[in-house]
């Protein structure tokens, strides 16, 4: 048997050829993306690529070395093709305005009515002059921005405890608008009927479908009340102060129990405690500065191993903090995806251009969505 000394000093043996041949072969690596680029050929080839494994694999004597062969091989090719990126020229071109100032009189449009927690974030990011607009709908306000009725929306993208709004990641694609700004605000849940009605009453709740999953826990207490969805919070909140049906119950915030006359039966009713829903703002136009540290884009990949790997591997190596991913589907494509992706950074940054430059080499769609300053 070797000593431990013996197969640690032919280790380093071994390390210094492989070494060496590593360096030979990533110097054909950069000779053959020069070449591709100077004939204008295709850059990544993943066909091309299952080959060069399968035949790798073919070479290797013992089977039960065949899987990690391949893995070998298959981490040189992306250590090469991210090596051959550094010399493709930095394509990845942005057109970014400085922001409206938040002390113009500016019409910006929240979906609800008065009372909504989306009329609250856009209080929050915009200043006392704003014209504010509330729509019934979420993709009302897409419209309403697409027609020039406003110049920014205010929707809801994420919940806590809860997770992403599904319907805004699709309108934000279909539209093709940005993110400008973004806006956190903290979320309680209170249940709201009509004075003098008490939680026996209660028949029927109304709310959002963020509000009634974001109250499960306390929901799940009153079997025999009905949930019922409504586009929105305040909107279920002003629908039974209307009904003035005893029966109704909406949950909804304080300020709508205020302004539509209603009694708190309960309050706090969310599950989680640090409740909170992250709005974003949205325009036509992309707006940066040398203040914005986020990134929100959007991609959807070639169908094959790895694809998602390689865009994060991107990010990784170029020491760029992912802080949100979510996927939706294609719906041309059953079972593919499109991507989104939140990174913090600044649009200008060279750093952040390459990264982007080498993300176009390897999808089949990249958008910005936006560039904004975390809030």
């Amino acid at each position: 048997m070797k000593t431990l000394e013996e197969c640690r000093q032919e280790i380093d043996e071994i390390d210094t050829k492989l070494l060496s041949l590593f360096e030979a072969r990533m110097q054909v690596s950069k000779d053959v993306i020069l070449y591709k680029l100077a004939h204008d050929m295709e850059i990544f080839q993943p066909e091309r690529e299952k080959l060069v494994i399968e035949k790798s694999k073919q070479k290797i004597q013992q089977e039960n070395l065949k899987e990690y062969g391949a893995q070998l091989i298959q981490s040189i090719m992306d250590l090469s093709k991210d090596y051959q990126a550094e010399f493709i020229p930095e394509k990845f071109e942005i057109e970014a305005h400085a922001p409206l100032s938040k002390n113009e009189m500016l019409k910006v449009g929240y979906q609800g009515v008065e009372g909504a927690f989306g009329q609250e974030a856009l209080e929050m990011y915009f200043s006392s002059k704003v014209d504010v607009m509330h729509y019934d709908q979420f993709e009302d306000v897409f419209k309403a921005l697409d027609q020039h009725e406003i110049q920014y929306g205010v929707v809801p993208i994420e919940n806590s405890s809860t997770g992403a709004i599904n319907d805004v990641y699709d309108l934000i694609r279909n539209y093709g608008f940005y993110i400008v700004g973004e806006q956190s605000i903290s979320i309680a849940q209170h249940l709201l009927a009509l004075p003098g009605a008490e939680l026996n009453d209660i028949q029927e709740v109304y709310s959002h479908p963020q509000g009634l999953a974001q109250s499960i826990q306390f929901l799940d207490t009153c079997p025999d009340i009905r949930r019922f969805p409504y586009p929105n919070t305040a909107m279920a909140a002003k629908m039974v102060m209307e009904t003035n049906d005893k029966t109704k119950a909406a949950i909804a915030s304080k300020k709508a129990a205020e302004l539509y006359g209603l009694h708190i039966l309960k309050e706090n009713i969310h599950t989680d405690k640090t409740n909170h829903t992250r709005f974003i703002v949205i325009g036509k136009q992309m707006e940066s500065n040398e203040a914005y540290n986020r990134i929100s884009i959007m991609c959807s990949l070639k169908h094959e191993v790895g694809a998602l790997a390689t865009i994060l591997n991107i990010i990784r190596n170029h020491d760029l903090n992912m802080v949100r991913i979510e996927s939706r589907p294609i719906h041309s494509k059953p079972w593919q995806y499109y991507f989104y992706i939140d990174f913090e950074g600044n649009i200008k940054d060279p750093n952040v251009i390459k990264a982007l430059t080498k993300m176009q080499y390897n999808t089949e769609l990249l958008r910005v969505l936006g560039t904004y300053q975390q809030s």
